[in-house]
């Protein structure tokens, strides 16, 4: 497989994530904005795009091997202390969600006991992260199709199912927003998924050495995001306004169409945990690798282990609390990223 398509899928796997495959990242950061929050979706394809080229190009030229690095780089000492902490804080943060949601899922669809299932989530992790670059790559590369299958099935019935396409877009256009700044929400939704994304491609950079692989790969995957998240947003409003009143608003959509696409999305879903936490690991691993020299496999084992007794303590309004501020701190990562772009040059 060409390696901008490796990247493309590394990219997309590492954005989508449990919180956009459910449904609910899409409904709190455009879907409550009604109309324009299509707007937000393209403006969000766009800064995507332009975004990750100047970071791609700023890894190259600077050859940064980790996001520590770049955040150093382009944000100074001080301040880059601050950030550096806060990332490394909301990603361990994140892999012991994804590990305690993904026992969960276990839990409630197969029936085992909730510890099990983290152990087992924990168990396929680690043996995946020991393969470094090669696992993440050829975990995206298999679920990140499956999971762009499944959203288009979800659309495809939405749409069929509706009323009559030709008045669709009207239906859209009158859905009254809940919340008015669908921009502010657009650039805090774009910084925190581009500070995430860094986090996997930039290590990267130093295995994958062709940058025109890098540039082609975002590229795509921007376009593959945009997609999936136009057709997620359009399900929800349809079925607005009891989507919204869903932890996962795409599973109960998707209940309305029979029991073979539930399921199918079910697993999407706790596929992506599992892709989700990939990327948590092998960021965290390789910034300890690079930061204090531990062999990368150690680091592995620290994160996963470490990371199991904080399961416990389950986990709630994710998207809602924790996002917006790290959205707020990568955006301040973002603005220096572009100044400092210009400024080397």
């Amino acid at each position: 497989m060409k390696e901008n398509i490796k990247i493309a899928f590394v990219f997309t796997g590492t954005i989508i994530g449990a919180g956009l495959a459910s449904g609910q990242e899409i409904l709190q950061f455009f879907s409550l904005y009604g109309f324009k929050g299509f707007y937000g979706l393209i403006l969000c394809c766009i800064l995507y795009i332009l975004i990750c080229l100047i970071i791609i190009n700023l890894c190259f030229k600077l050859n940064l091997k980790s996001y520590k690095e770049i955040i150093y780089n382009v944000l100074g000492k001080k301040l880059g202390i601050i950030v550096d902490m806060f990332l490394s804080f909301f990603i361990f943060g994140s892999n012991i969600i994804m590990l305690s949601g993904g026992g969960a899922m276990l839990n409630e669809y197969i029936g085992i006991n909730k510890i099990t299932g983290t152990l087992i989530m924990a168990i396929f992790v680690l043996t995946v992260s020991f393969f470094s670059t090669q696992g993440l790559i050829a975990t995206n590369t298999l679920i990140v199709p499956l999971s762009t299958l499944s959203i288009l099935l979800m659309g495809y019935h939405v749409l069929k199912s509706s009323t009559p396409i030709f008045q669709i877009h009207s239906f859209l256009r009158n859905t009254l927003p809940i919340r008015n700044s669908w921009i502010l929400s657009t650039i805090l939704y774009s910084s925190f998924n581009i500070m995430s994304a860094i986090g996997v491609l930039c290590p990267m950079t130093i295995e994958i050495k062709r940058k025109r692989s890098f540039i082609i790969g975002c590229i795509l995957g921007s376009i593959i995001l945009t997609i999936i998240s136009l057709i997620i947003n359009c399900s929800i409003l349809l079925y607005y306004p009891e989507s919204f009143n869903f932890e996962i608003p795409n599973l109960y959509i998707a209940k309305k169409f029979g029991i073979i696409l539930p399921s199918l999305l079910t697993i999407v879903i706790w596929l992506e945990m599992f892709s989700t936490e990939i990327s948590n690991v092998y960021s965290l691993c390789k910034r300890i690798t690079y930061s204090f020299k531990i062999p990368y496999k150690i680091s592995v084992l620290f994160i996963i282990i470490s990371s199991i007794p904080f399961t416990l303590v389950g986990f709630t309004n994710l998207i809602r609390y924790l996002y917006p501020p790290f959205g707020a701190i990568s955006f301040i990562f973002v603005f220096g990223c572009i100044l400092k772009y210009f400024d080397i040059k």
